[in-house]
C-alpha cells in the first residue's frame, strides 16, 4: 500500500517568498503493520528536521523512506531539497528533482522546477537550466522569486559564455598544511608573500565527555620559506565572549609590510566591526575598533587599505548603498582626520553584495566579490581600475578563477603575477579552501618598486627600533608615517609607484636620523629590491661625532625568473636611480649591486662587492638640519652642495701637495694610490693633513674629492675601486674631526684619464683622487 507523506507543508517553509500554506496532505490508507509505523514515524521526523533547516540530518531518513515506498515523487522531491542545500551535494539532487518535475503529480510543487535548475547550474548544465528557468518563469507569480530566477538565469548565461572563453592563468589549490577537512577562507598577504594569515571554522574539543564540540573561527599565519609554506599557527587574537557567545573573528587585510592586520569581529548577524592589530615584534597586540567613520551600527565584515593607509576601502550594509552589502571608502584628509564614508556607486555596487574588497598595492586597481548578476554564479571575483578619480566598469575575473560555486576574498602580490582567493568549489578537501593563481607576466606584471630589508644596529649586529618617513617630493606631503620595521627582526617593506620621487626619512632609535632620496623612473616592470642596513657609532676621543652606515643590497630583476645578467645596462642604469642621493659622502651611494637571490642576505659574506660603506654627521655643532615638509618639520642629517665658480685654467691645472704648497680655493690636489688598492699610502698622510689644518682654519669651505682608477679590469670593478678610495680620503678627515657635511665624495671610476693608460707610469699617474677644495653652500631642501 502506498504511502503520501506529509511534508509539502514543511518544504514549502524552506524557500524564501514561500507563505505557510493552509494545505496540509493528511495521512491515508494506512494499514496496521509494522511497516507503515516505521514510515510514520521516519516521515514525522524528517519533517521536523527539514523545518529547521537541518538538511544533513533529514536527508538520510528520507533515503531511508525511499527504500520502504521507492519512486514516491513527493519524497524525490525532498530528497532534492536537503541535497541542493548541501554544499558540495547540489548535483546529487538531479535525479531525483527529475523523478519529481516529470512525475506529473500536481502535489509536487512548481518550485521544484527552479531547485532542478539550481543543480543543473551547479553541474555546469547551464542550458539545461537555461530552459527550465524559462519554463519556471511562466508559472511563477511571487515578485520576489520572479527576481531570484532572473538572477539565476543571468548566472547561468554569463557561465556558459565565460567558460567557453580560453584564459592563460592556472588554479591550484594550495594542498597541505593550508587546506584541511574543514573551511579556510579570507586569505591576505604581505607585498612579498612572505606571509599568509587567513582564518579557519573548526571545531574545539568537547568540553567534557559527551557534550557536543563548539565550532569556531581562528586567524592563522604560515610563512613561506622557499616554496614552501610552514605548518600553520593560530596568531592567538581571541575575539570577546558577549552574553556567553564568543564573536565570531576573520581576517580580512594586512599591510604590504605584514605589519598591520585588519579583522572583523561580530557576534550576531548584521552586525559586526573592524578592528586593526600591530605587529609587536613576534606577536600581535590586542584589536583596536577602527574609527566611526568606517564602523556603524550596521555591519561592516571586510576592509583593505592602501600602503600609505590613506584610504580604506570597506564593505557595508548601511543606509545609502545600492542595497545589500556595498564598497565603500573613506580617505584621510590634509589634517590627519578620516573624511566622511564615500560610497563607490551603482558602476561598482549593485542591488546585491559587494563585499571583501582588496585594493592592490598600486593603489589604483581594486578587487571585490559580488553575487550580482555579472557573475557565473554564488560569489565571483571582479577587478576595477580608478581612472581620473572614476572606476571603471568591473570585469570578471573569469575561468578559472570564478566557477559556478562561491570564489571570494582574492588578495594579488605586489608583482602581479599570483593571487590567492577562496573558493568552495567541489575540488577542494572540504568547504571553502585557499587556491593559488598563476598569472603570466604579459597579462599581470604591475610597475611597481618594492624595496625592503632589515634595519640592524651596534656590534654585534642586532634589530632597532626604527620609523620611516616617506615624502613624495612632488607634493612635498609625508605619504606614509608609520613604515615602522619590526622592532623584534628590523625588517620593513616598502612599495613605490612608478615615475615619482620621495625622500625617506629614516628614524633610528639612538641614532642621527638621515635623509635618502629615491627616484623611481616610468617603468612597466616589476623589480625588488633588498636592502639590508647596519648602524654604527664613529667615536672620537670617547665623544660619539657620526655614525657609520653599512648597506649591503641585493637587486632581483623578477621580470626574469633565471635572475639578472651583470652586463646589464638597463637594470645598472635604473640601480643607479633607484637610491642615489647628493653627489656627497654625507649621503653617498648607498647601491651596489648583487645579482643574486634578493632575499637570502645571509649569503653575502663579508668583504664581498656587496658591501658599502657611509659615514652620516650631524653638523659643526652636533645639531640636526630642520627638513620642512608641509605642516611638518623633520630633523635629518645635513647634505650640502657646492658652487664650483673655477676658471678654466684653475681646473685644468692639477698638482700634488708638498711641504711648500699654498692651498687655494678650487685647486685641484692630486693623492695617488696603489694598482687595485684603495687604503691610504704613508706619503699621502702629510698631504691629507695639510688640507685638514686649511680646513680646520676655514670653516666656511669644504673639500670636493674625485676617485679614478686605470683602466685595468673591469668597469663595474673599477667603479667600486674609485668609490673606496674616495672614501678612504672623506673618512681620513672626517675621522679628525672635519664634519662630514664638508666632505662630497663620488667615484668615477676609470673614466676622465689624466693619460692615455698605454704605459705602467701611465696608469700610475690614473690612479687616484683629486682634492679641491670650494666654498660651501647649504642645499635649499
Amino acid at each position: 500500500m502506498s504511502v503520501k507523506p506529509v511534508y509539502l507543508m514543511r518544504i514549502c517553509l524552506n524557500f524564501p517568498g514561500f507563505l505557510l500554506l493552509a494545505l496540509i496532505v493528511m495521512l491515508h490508507g494506512f494499514s496496521a503493520t509494522a511497516q507503515n509505523t516505521e514510515v510514520e514515524k521516519k516521515i514525522k521526523k524528517a519533517d521536523a528536521l527539514l523545518n529547521v533547516k537541518e538538511y544533513r540530518q533529514a536527508l538520510p531518513l528520507y533515503l531511508d523512506i525511499d527504500k520502504l515506498t521507492p519512486n514516491d515523487a513527493l519524497n524525490h522531491y525532498a530528497i532534492g531539497v536537503c541535497y541542493v542545500h548541501l554544499t558540495g551535494e547540489e548535483a546529487k539532487a538531479i535525479p531525483y528533482l527529475e523523478t519529481a518535475v516529470k512525475s506529473k503529480n500536481p502535489d509536487v510543487p512548481p518550485r521544484s522546477q527552479f531547485l532542478l535548475a539550481k543543480a543543473y547550474h551547479q553541474k555546469g548544465l547551464y542550458e539545461n537550466a537555461i530552459t527550465l528557468l524559462k519554463t519556471y518563469k511562466t508559472k511563477e507569480k511571487k515578485p520576489e522569486l520572479l527576481a531570484e530566477t532572473d538572477l539565476y538565469l543571468s548566472w547561468c548565461t554569463n557561465a556558459k559564455a565565460i567558460t567557453d572563453q580560453s584564459s592563460d592563468v592556472y588554479v591550484q589549490n594550495m594542498g597541505a598544511p593550508v587546506n584541511t577537512a574543514g573551511t579556510e577562507y579570507g586569505p591576505v598577504i604581505s607585498a612579498d608573500e612572505k606571509v599568509l594569515i587567513y582564518t579557519t571554522f573548526r571545531q574545539s574539543s568537547a568540553a567534557q565527555a559527551g557534550s557536543k564540540p563548539v565550532e569556531f573561527e581562528d586567524v592563522m599565519i604560515s610563512n613561506k620559506a622557499g616554496n614552501n609554506w610552514s605548518v600553520p599557527q593560530s596568531l592567538g587574537i581571541t575575539p570577546p565572549v558577549i552574553t556567553g557567545v564568543r564573536n565570531n573573528i576573520g581576517s580580512v587585510g594586512l599591510s604590504p609590510d605584514g605589519q598591520k592586520l585588519l579583522v572583523y569581529m561580530g557576534a550576531t548577524m548584521n552586525s559586526g566591526d573592524i578592528f586593526s592589530c600591530q605587529l609587536q615584534g613576534e606577536k600581535w597586540g590586542a584589536p583596536a575598533r577602527l574609527g566611526k567613520e568606517v564602523n556603524s551600527s550596521f555591519e561592516e565584515n571586510s576592509a583593505s587599505f592602501t600602503p600609505d593607509e590613506k584610504v580604506v576601502y570597506f564593505s557595508s550594509n548601511r543606509p545609502g548603498g545600492q542595497g545589500g552589502m556595498d564598497i565603500w571608502k573613506v580617505e584621510k584628509q590634509i589634517d590627519g582626520v578620516w573624511g566622511a564614508p564615500v560610497n563607490l556607486g551603482p558602476g561598482v555596487n549593485t542591488k546585491y553584495d559587494e563585499q571583501a574588497p582588496f585594493i592592490h598595492p598600486d593603489k589604483k586597481t581594486l578587487y571585490f566579490t559580488s553575487n550580482g548578476p555579472n557573475s557565473m554564479g554564488g560569489y565571483d571575483i571582479f577587478k576595477t581600475v580608478t581612472d581620473k578619480g572614476k572606476w571603471i566598469l568591473p570585469v570578471n575575473m573569469g575561468a578559472p578563477v570564478n566557477t559556478q560555486y562561491n570564489d571570494k576574498y582574492f588578495a594579488l602580490s605586489a608583482d602581479g603575477k599570483k593571487g590567492y582567493f577562496s573558493s568552495d568549489r567541489p575540488e577542494g578537501k572540504g568547504g571553502f579552501d585557499i587556491y593559488f593563481l598563476g598569472i603570466p607576466e604579459e597579462l599581470g606584471v604591475v610597475p611597481l618598486t618594492m624595496m625592503k630589508g632589515r634595519i640592524l644596529a651596534g656590534d654585534p649586529p642586532k634589530p632597532v627600533r626604527t620609523k620611516i618617513k616617506v615624502i613624495d617630493k612632488s607634493s612635498n606631503e609625508i605619504i606614509k608615517d608609520v613604515y615602522n620595521p619590526n622592532a623584534k627582526t628590523g625588517d620593513y617593506l616598502v612599495i613605490f609607484p612608478p615615475n615619482r620621487n620621495y625622500d625617506l626619512v629614516i628614524e633610528a632609535e639612538g641614532y642621527k636620523p638621515y635623509l635618502v632620496n629615491i627616484f623611481v623612473p616610468n617603468q612597466d616592470y616589476f623589480y625588488e629590491l633588498y636592502q639590508e642596513i647596519l648602524l654604527t657609532p664613529i667615536t672620537k676621543d670617547g665623544k660619539v661625532v657620526g655614525q657609520g652606515i653599512s648597506v649591503k643590497n641585493a637587486f632581483h630583476d623578477v621580470e626574469k625568473e633565471n635572475g639578472a645578467k651583470a652586463n646589464n645596462s638597463e637594470v645598472y642604469a635604473l640601480m643607479g636611480k633607484l637610491l642615489s642621493s647628493s653627489d656627497s659622502s654625507a649621503l653617498g651611494a648607498l647601491l651596489e649591486s648583487v645579482y643574486a637571490d634578493p632575499v637570502d642576505v645571509s649569503k653575502m659574506t663579508k668583504g664581498e662587492d656587496a658591501t658599502k660603506n657611509t659615514f652620516l654627521y650631524a653638523d659643526a655643532s652636533g645639531k640636526l638640519v630642520p627638513f620642512i615638509v608641509g605642516k611638518d618639520t623633520l630633523y635629518t642629517m645635513s647634505a650640502v652642495n657646492t658652487t664650483v665658480k673655477a676658471s678654466p685654467a684653475a681646473v685644468a691645472k692639477k698638482e700634488t701637495i708638498t711641504k711648500e704648497t699654498v692651498l687655494k680655493l678650487n685647486q685641484i690636489y692630486i693623492v695617488y694610490f696603489d694598482t687595485d688598492k684603495s687604503n691610504l699610502k704613508s706619503d699621502a698622510i702629510p698631504e691629507l693633513d695639510k688640507v685638514h689644518e686649511f680646513l680646520r682654519k676655514n670653516p666656511s669651505y669644504g673639500i670636493k674629492i674625485a676617485g679614478y682608477t686605470d683602466s685595468d679590469g673591469t668597469k663595474e670593478r673599477n667603479q667600486v675601486i674609485s668609490e673606496s678610495r674616495a672614501k678612504a680620503v672623506a673618512s681620513y678627515l672626517v675621522n679628525k674631526g672635519i664634519s662630514g657635511n664638508r666632505t662630497l665624495a663620488k667615484g668615477y671610476g676609470q673614466n676622465d684619464p689624466l693619460n692615455a693608460n698605454t704605459s705602467e707610469e701611465d696608469k700610475k699617474l690614473n690612479r687616484r683622487v683629486e682634492v679641491t677644495l670650494v666654498e660651501l653652500r647649504p642645499v635649499n631642501q
